[in-house]
């Protein structure tokens, strides 16, 4: 087994705000594992100032693997994890003929499509989202103060009208009684739910017993095997922060399991771990959720294309995305 690692660069388009600062570029590395016949690809793009993102860590747990690399033992850092457990789904799928969500469902039921929201950033975006057939939408707060967010809210909504869901993520910028506040004052605009109002499990526990609106960890998550406070009704499940894909999809079976809604996305990943985080979805099972795994022309020039969104679903290619030059 031979192992390859390159750095990339990947530059936004226009910067993605949050409340933790505005994001402009993506660095990190892509990860090939070849067998002698068959290569695999993986990315690791951690973000930096981020919960669990590190990137000289990630870096130096990819060079321990690579230089001895041992399929039954990972790296432990998760974004080196999900970088090899990438590559290594997408060498099992193209050395089988089946696609990394066949792979994963091990012969259960695999979509072939996935319904998605769309992120956007005002209002004349979230009219262009559902002019495209969008049928929910996710706006960004907490980077403002609450009586902007709140505007900025009523705006979205009247935007977008009354029969298109509204899903909102603050990143974790509330105090817990900012978090009241906003969370009483958003709920007249009739939100699916606000991901991250603080940060940290147990405050979000704390916080969703309070709310009138449902609360959704994201990335306090923290590790695939995490366990969630009952409170918390809703789970963002990240692949290529959780460990990758296999691990994503195993914790999201487990929190389905529980009851809980289950929404894929991805990290701000290239198409690679968008598609990464395509299988994820179009690999659970039944009743479909709306997910997140698909942020259209992110980048001023991704490693790779994925197909087109049509009416807010994404068809599922049959292999990840790699373009020809990376072989």
């Amino acid at each position: 087994m031979r192992v390859e690692l390159r750095e990339i660069t990947l530059e936004l388009r226009q910067p993605v705000i949050t409340s933790r600062g505005a994001i402009t570029r993506r660095d990190g590395f892509l990860v090939k594992i070849s067998d002698g016949a068959v290569t695999g690809w993986g990315e690791a793009l951690p973000l930096p100032g981020w919960p669990g993102a590190d990137l000289p860590t990630t870096k130096r747990a990819l060079e321990t693997w690579a230089a001895n690399p041992d399929t039954d033992a990972l790296p432990f850092e998760p974004f080196a994890h999900g970088a090899v457990e990438l590559a290594l789904l997408d060498l099992e799928a193209r050395r089988t003929g089946l696609s990394q969500a066949e792979v994963l469902a091990d012969g259960g039921a695999v979509a072939r499509s996935v319904e998605l929201n769309s992120l956007v950033g005002d209002t004349d975006e979230a009219a262009a989202a559902v002019a495209d057939g969008f049928r929910t939408v996710k706006l960004k707060v907490g980077a403002s103060d609450l009586e902007a967010d709140v505007a900025a809210v009523a705006a979205v909504r009247r935007a977008i009208g009354d029969t298109v869901r509204l899903r909102l993520d603050a990143n974790g910028a509330w105090t817990e009684e900012e978090a009241v506040e906003a969370l009483t004052w958003l709920e007249q605009f009739d939100i699916e739910y606000v991901e991250e109002p603080v940060s940290g499990l147990e405050a979000l526990a704390r916080i969703a017993e309070q709310s009138p609106v449902p609360v959704a960890v994201d990335d306090s998550l923290g590790f695939a095997d995490t366990q969630v406070p009952e409170a918390i009704s809703v789970v963002v499940v990240k692949p290529m922060a959780l460990g990758g894909p296999r691990a994503a999809y195993a914790a999201a079976r487990r929190y389905i399991d529980q009851g809980r809604k289950v929404v894929v996305t991805n990290y701000l990943d290239s198409a690679m771990g968008q598609h990464a985080a395509l299988s994820v979805a179009a690999a659970l099972p039944a009743p479909p959720q709306v997910h997140g795994a698909i942020t259209a022309a992110l980048f001023t020039n991704d490693i790779a294309d994925l197909p087109p969104i049509t009416d807010g679903c994404c068809p599922l290619p049959t292999h990840s995305p790699i373009p020809a030059d990376l072989g």
